[in-house]
């Protein structure tokens, strides 16, 4: 199976399984579903890499996790650090382009 079927097929998996959740979750556990949310975007970016080989740079995997974790924090409200995020807005990166760039970050995980 070509990575254009699987990355289909993992968006639309992830799709069931987050409505699914949204169903079933209490709405007390809305911060649960988001982080799900998050987690999901990142599986989806992970898909759709081409390759996944090992490689041993490590610095730029350091610099991506970094990234998604500092988005993660914006998104979840556990951290905001304020200049960050303020960067963020001044390009224009906020709202649903955090989610496009989460996805991103799975798919350059493994690009680095």
């Amino acid at each position: 199976m070509k990575n254009t079927w699987k990355s289909l097929l993992v968006i639309i998996l992830s799709a069931i399984l987050y409505r699914f959740l949204d169903r079933i979750v209490p709405t007390n556990y809305a911060s649960f579903i988001q982080f799900i949310y998050l987690v999901i975007l990142v599986v989806i970016g992970f898909f759709l890499a081409p390759t996944h080989k090992k490689n041993n740079r490590w610095l730029g995997k350091v610099i991506v996790s970094l990234v998604i974790v500092f988005i993660f924090g914006i998104r979840m409200n556990w951290f905001v650090l304020t200049e960050f995020y303020d960067f963020l807005i001044m390009i224009g990166l906020y709202g649903s382009f955090l989610d496009i760039i989460l996805i991103y970050c799975g798919w350059v995980f493994y690009q680095v």
